[in-house]
């Protein structure tokens, strides 16, 4: 998949970060606690009170049942006070805190959500980067895909997806065809057919998004040289398709993949 958004930490023109993250937590899940029914237990290990420390008992807020309650409420009113049981790490300046209700609140298991500002380190929303980007990279590295590259790619996820959330009204059928049987519910020209009509509907989309925005005349589908349908040699149940668009600058991508049918 191609990836057109901006991913770098610092603008290269003024030198200041981009996605700098506020490091606000937001409807994190607590449970209140079986022994005293007034201090919250984080949901994730009820063994601890709050998962992470609050950077400013201003920023918390909280929800039960989905409504939000303030600290005044006079069933479930609440405080922010400092977790004495929490062990705290030599020369830290982290502070845990614990969020206590001020009356017992004795429910089956109610929904306490919890919103707050915690520090960089146990950020769960920029993992303590500091920054937000809109993939981060567990292993390896991802590829941006450009021009007719990207030409060929698009045209396929159009036809095997067999749907766009951007444009739910065109669909293509092709993922319907697997498991059925070749030559009596099925037949080569079925798929071939199915497969220039999704590429036909792409064309269309791609014709009108150009009047509304600028596309590389390589990322655009101009004309469908040639669309195959063609039953493997060795397998009868596999029907191998090809397919070659061309592009608007003049360059031409080939298309290729393989249906599995029941013989």
């Amino acid at each position: 998949m191609s990836y057109d958004y901006n991913v770098v930490v610092v603008d290269p023109k003024s030198q200041t970060p981009i996605g700098a993250c506020d490091h606000s937590i937001s409807f994190e899940r607590y449970v209140v606690n079986s022994d005293d029914f007034r201090t919250l237990n984080y949901l994730g290990n009820p063994a601890i009170n709050m998962r992470a420390p609050i950077n400013g008992a201003e920023t918390v807020q909280m929800w039960v049942g989905g409504e939000e309650v303030q600290q005044s409420d006079p069933t479930y009113g609440w405080s922010v006070v400092v977790d004495p049981d929490r062990v705290q790490f030599p020369n830290s300046t982290d502070i845990f805190y614990k969020i206590m209700f001020n009356k017992d609140v004795r429910l089956v298991v109610p929904l306490i959500e919890v919103s707050y500002t915690t520090r960089q380190q146990y950020c769960m929303k920029c993992s303590g980067l500091g920054m937000i980007n809109d993939f981060k990279i567990s292993s390896g590295n991802f590829w941006h895909i450009t021009q007719t590259d990207k030409l060929a790619q698009k045209a396929l996820k159009w036809i095997l997806t067999s749907q766009c959330s951007f444009y739910p009204s065109f669909t293509c059928i092709l993922k319907s065809y697997i498991g059925k049987k070749l030559g009596i519910q099925l037949t080569e020209t079925d798929i071939q057919t199915s497969v220039l009509n999704a590429l036909s509907l792409m064309q269309q989309v791609q014709q009108a998004q150009g009047t509304v925005q600028s596309l590389d005349p390589s990322e655009i589908l101009k004309d469908i040289v040639s669309v195959t349908a063609a039953i493997d040699p060795n397998d009868p149940t596999i029907v191998r398709i090809n397919a070659t668009v061309s592009s608007y600058s003049g360059t031409t991508a080939p298309l290729g993949f393989t249906v599995r049918v029941n013989q």
